[in-house]
């Protein structure tokens, strides 16, 4: 009897201490994580040169259709002669997790960081947002963002032209 209880301890005694430190670590589930909405970025690049000037890859991007013209166009420092789309993604805003949205996948030059700072007072979600380009921080803001209204954010100098980054929350309740 007191063989098969020196047993018993030696066996679940450890695993009794495993269980216990894992609840101590999480007891419950992880809230931060938790998904709240998501997030589109999109990469244009604007020139007022030939596209072609651009290189194989711009040249060949989808042209920008005509209602993204006229609210880039109606942006003075935006007006272009010439636009391409180079990229999208689209990415889960979580609770109080950093996460990174990358539009020329699979390409890590251009990447914005991003984390929710909560519910702004007019009902649109409040962000750290960072822009980085070849892995060096170019922008770092706090914007309020709302459904249907991008947030446009003119970029430095590309390749011959200049990089538009539109910032849009594409669902949030």
């Amino acid at each position: 009897m007191i063989r098969i209880f020196a047993i018993c301890l030696i066996f679940c005694f450890p695993l009794t201490i495993l269980h216990a430190q894992t609840q101590a670590k999480s007891p419950g589930k992880d809230t931060g994580k938790e998904k709240i909405g998501s997030i589109r970025a999109t990469l244009y690049i604007g020139t007022n040169d030939e596209v072609a000037k651009l290189g194989e890859k711009a040249t060949s991007a989808a042209r920008v259709d005509a209602a993204t013209v006229k609210k880039l166009q109606g942006i003075e420092k935006m007006r272009f002669k010439h636009y391409r789309k180079l990229g999208a993604d689209t990415q889960s805003v979580f609770r109080s997790y950093e996460n990174w949205l990358s539009p020329l996948k699979p390409s890590e030059e251009i990447l914005l960081s991003f984390e929710s700072r909560g519910r702004s007072s007019d009902g649109g979600l409040r962000l750290d947002l960072e822009f980085w380009q070849q892995h060096r921080k170019v922008m770092k803001s706090d914007p309020v963002l709302h459904k249907g209204r991008p947030l446009l954010i003119l970029g430095p100098k590309w390749r011959g032209g200049t990089l538009i980054i539109a910032v849009e929350l594409v669902e949030y309740p």
